[in-house]
């Protein structure tokens, strides 16, 4: 057996409990291959986690045991390794599907190089605005959507930051309160502009601190 850390606590991108409560520390544990479905591997870690961890917190999360040690989350996703070297990890509780842990790592890091170092600042920004505004996207989700995006024009973190914004789109058929958190996000980053337009800094950063607290 087998694990190391992937996802966003290997990307830089991970924020801490304080700042988002579903924050975890992902761990890929890659288990012998013997032909069982993954549910079984998902049973095999949580009788791991409950022989040493007795006193912890221990659940089931689709395709994850989740392990809670004071404060911090760990995601122990099973895997088991094919041919070629790469991981196959569950799909459900019957089914497996491939992924390759550092291929988004790879890209992550070539698009925050070329973007001055910008992307990775970004991003835990956005997905900060995103925990306090009650998850409007799928935290992963929006982290890749956001790298996806043209900065031709920015030359700082806050114009980075704003073409986030200006970008988010709304669904019609999204709740209300979905809806509502956007707009006013995009609203807070028009009236930030106009006060820069008009010489108003103070009133500017007051308006910011809205946004980003």
């Amino acid at each position: 057996m087998s694990q190391f850390r992937f996802v966003s606590s290997t990307r830089d991108t991970i924020l801490p409990q304080s700042m988002d409560e579903k924050s975890d520390i992902d761990y890929m544990v890659v288990l012998k291959e013997d032909g069982s479905v993954p549910q079984t591997y998902l049973n095999r870690i949580k009788r791991f986690a409950d022989k040493y961890y007795s006193t912890s917190e221990i659940k089931q999360s689709n395709p994850s045991m989740v392990l809670e040690l004071n404060h911090i989350k760990f995601d122990l996703v099973p895997a088991i390794q094919s041919w070629g070297g790469s991981y196959q990890i569950p799909k459900g509780s019957e089914g497996w599907q491939d992924t390759n842990p550092n291929d988004y790592k790879s890209t992550l890091t070539e698009i925050n190089k070329n973007n001055s170092s910008q992307i990775k600042p970004t991003i835990r920004l956005a997905k900060y605005w995103n925990a306090k505004n009650h998850y409007v996207f799928d935290s992963f989700g929006l982290e890749k959507w956001l790298i996806g995006l043209s900065y031709l024009s920015c030359t700082n973190l806050k114009d980075y930051l704003f073409t986030v914004f200006d970008n988010l789109s709304i669904s019609n058929d999204w709740a209300q309160w979905r809806k509502d958190n956007v707009n006013r996000a995009k609203l807070i980053v028009k009236n930030v502009r106009d006060y820069e337009r008009l010489g108003m800094a103070p009133t500017a950063e007051s308006e910011i601190k809205k946004l980003i607290p």
